[in-house]
This record gives C-alpha cells, sequence and structure tokens, in this order.
C-alpha cells in the first residue's frame, strides 16, 4: 500500500513539473526551410537566428519560407515517423504551429 502511494506521488510531482514547464514554454520564431505531412502531423524544419531544427505538431498548411512560431512542448531524440519512414535525430513536438 505505501509503495502505491509513493508511486503515486511520484507520478503526481512528474505530471506538474511537465505541466509547469509547458505554460512556461519556450518559444521559438523562424523561417520554414522545408515541410511534410504524414500520420495528422505537420513536420517543420525551422531556421531560427542561431539554429536549425525539425517540430511536428498538428496538421496545417504551411510552405517553405513562411514565417513560424511554436512553443516547446517536449523534445525526444532519434524519433522515427513511420508514416514518413524517416528518423529525425531531434524532433520537438508542440501544441500548434503558427503562421506569422
Amino acid at each position: 500500500m505505501i509503495a502505491k502511494l509513493i508511486k503515486l506521488a511520484a507520478v503526481a510531482t512528474l505530471a506538474l513539473g511537465i505541466s509547469s514547464a509547458w505554460a512556461a514554454g519556450i518559444v521559438h520564431e523562424g523561417t520554414v526551410l522545408d515541410t511534410m505531412n504524414g500520420g495528422g502531423y505537420t513536420y517543420v524544419q525551422i531556421k531560427e537566428s542561431d539554429k536549425t531544427f525539425w517540430a511536428a505538431g498538428p496538421q496545417i498548411e504551411v510552405n517553405k519560407g513562411d514565417k513560424v512560431v511554436v512553443q516547446e512542448q517536449m523534445w525526444m531524440n532519434d524519433f522515427t515517423s513511420k508514416s514518413l519512414d524517416r528518423t529525425f535525430e531531434e524532433l520537438l513536438f508542440v501544441g500548434r504551429i503558427d503562421k506569422k
């Protein structure tokens, strides 16, 4: 019984930590270098001032050259998209991709 309570407390603490990190989410803004859709997601390669990275969010219409804004939610390393048959070395999952 005590082990279950400890496990429940650990899960609750982790959930609070994740939700507060999301609430404080770091915002990224940049230009779309590449984009593709698969499995209900839009994947965009974003060029920010000092870095380039891939992000994925709910499917939208976006084109190369568009300016977009995304808010950090969760980074994944070596993420494989089965629908695209592609592995991303590093991928940022976001709740939405906003065109600017």
